[in-house]
């Protein structure tokens, strides 16, 4: 699919009820190699997968993606990403990202704002698409307190499309730590309203 179609499967303002769409952007080609990703380590290497998941690896045809917001506030941000790779290669992408999860139960990653460790856990995901995987993270900020992580990662044909929910907070005990854990039911509807429109856009 090109930039343009990834872009029109994206979810509409009409479509993501109790969201606030920030706005959206598309490319033709794989993203341009930044320098912060550059500087970025992360340990062990495989794991690079689970922290990244929104992100292209380079072998993308095309890509679209947008950032939504509970409506009324601008904590806690939704990024959408749709990618789009010949099909063999997003089935790859998928099992690649399937076993880097089960593999980083613990990781750590430092990169100019500092170092971290990570943990993640694989939930239950409802059967969207062809093949799906949702998993949540926690990383320690150090003295910055910490950020939850939900990743719901859904296979259709070529099309890999990504939904992560990021809810940082500050220093806390682990039990109010808790409290502020992101669950999967706020975003339910829209994202498999997402998966509808890629299903409907790959097959015209």
């Amino acid at each position: 699919m090109t930039a343009v179609e990834l872009k029109a499967a994206l979810l509409t303002a009409e479509q993501a009820v109790g969201f606030e769409i920030t706005g959206s952007r598309s490319r033709d080609g794989a993203a341009p190699e930044s320098s912060f990703d550059a500087e970025e380590t992360v340990s062990p290497e495989v794991c690079r997968h689970v922290k990244g998941a929104t992100l292209g690896d380079g072998e993308e045809a095309s890509a679209a993606s947008s950032i939504m917001y509970p409506a009324g506030t601008s904590i806690s941000p939704r990024s959408t990403s749709l990618m789009s790779y010949p099909e063999e290669a997003a089935r790859a992408r998928m099992t690649h990202l399937r076993e880097a999860v089960g593999a980083c139960g613990r990781f750590r990653f430092s990169n100019r704002f500092g170092k971290s460790s990570v943990t993640s856990e694989v939930l239950q995901v409802p059967d969207l698409g062809e093949d799906a995987l949702r998993y949540r993270t926690l990383s320690r900020l150090g003295s910055s307190g910490f950020a939850w992580t939900l990743v719901t990662v859904v296979r259709v044909g070529g099309v890999i499309a990504t939904m992560q929910v990021m809810v940082p907070t500050g220093p806390m005990t682990p039990e109010k730590l808790a409290t502020f854990k992101p669950e999967p039911g706020p975003e339910e509807a829209v994202t498999a309203t997402l998966i509808k429109n890629v299903t409907k856009a790959g097959s015209t």
